[in-house]
């Protein structure tokens, strides 16, 4: 599969399954008894209303708007982060973060629709694997595309990690992932206008926020270490703005924005958005 295709088309499909999941989140508020309620669907109900409508708008989407169906089944192997890849590696972390994201935001519906920590983790995985690898399975069934195992294993990646963090308050605490994004020179210059395929302007990285490990009376309890990855001038766009192809694996420091949210006032939902993005001119890398 082309690295420059996949991210879009995964984040298409998750904000369509969120739309759909939205809806029946109005139906009632949460149902801790399991069975229906007075008004509206049970919690049961809209999770099998969820998962079924992943799979029925990735596939709706695949044929009408992906070529699905145009040929038989295959595979390919893209490889990893190799220089000579499409994207550097870079459109792997974009497969592992939104199947993490996926994960996160599916994990809160399942929380406000009754279900205890546990049980929406759970439901939280299967919803974001389900939409990673329905993806990822239907483009196995295009001429312009394939099944990858590496884009796969990115998928159960980013799902795994989610799920440990969804499930476990310590590693919630002590580890997040996060996209931090500037628009390249070619978005810049109007030349790129698809931000989900900017590699140029994108980096993804580990956050270890300090206060997690050991520093929660100190002052370095406001920064994080940070471990991390991006590419530049992979895409055709970005021919004329960098001399050659650049893969950038860091690592660094960076400050804690939940933290500073919270210093601030600021909800709580608030501060977990800043679990997953990571504003530019807030992460340094060592050295720069």
């Amino acid at each position: 599969m082309p690295a420059s295709s996949t991210p879009p088309r995964l984040l298409a499909c998750l904000l369509g399954a969120l739309a759909t999941s939205s809806l029946a989140a109005q139906a009632t508020p949460p149902d801790d008894s399991g069975e229906r309620a007075a008004h509206g669907w049970s919690r049961e109900r809209k999770a099998q209303a969820l998962n079924l409508g992943i799979v029925a708008g990735v596939t709706a989407y695949g044929f009408a708007k992906w070529d699905w169906g145009e040929t038989s089944f295959r595979s390919s192997s893209e490889g990893w982060f190799g220089s000579h890849t499409d994207s550097g590696g870079a459109d792997k972390l974009g497969h592992a973060y939104t199947g993490a994201v996926a994960t996160a935001l599916t994990a809160s519906l399942y929380r406000r629709w009754g279900y205890d920590e546990a049980q929406a983790a759970r439901l939280g995985a299967f919803s974001g694997l389900l939409l990673t690898s329905a993806v990822e399975l239907g483009d196995g069934f295009s001429p312009e595309h394939g099944f990858s195992w590496e884009d796969q294993v990115a998928n159960l990646a980013g799902v795994g990690l989610e799920y440990l963090r969804q499930r476990h308050a310590g590693w919630r605490e002590r580890v997040q992932f996060r996209w931090e994004y500037f628009p390249s020179p070619a978005m810049r210059h109007g030349q790129h206008s698809d931000l989900a395929t900017d590699y140029s302007g994108s980096r993804w990285m580990l956050a270890f926020p300090l206060r997690a490990w050991g520093a929660r009376d100190s002052a370095l309890r406001h920064f994080d270490l940070l471990v991390g990855y991006g590419t530049r001038g992979y895409g055709d766009d970005d021919q004329e703005f960098f001399d050659d192809t650049e893969r950038h694996p860091f690592i660094g420091v960076g400050i804690n924005l939940p933290l500073l949210l919270d210093t601030l006032g600021a909800s709580p939902s608030t501060q977990r958005v800043f679990e997953y993005l990571q504003i530019p001119g807030t992460a340094l890398p060592l050295p720069p």
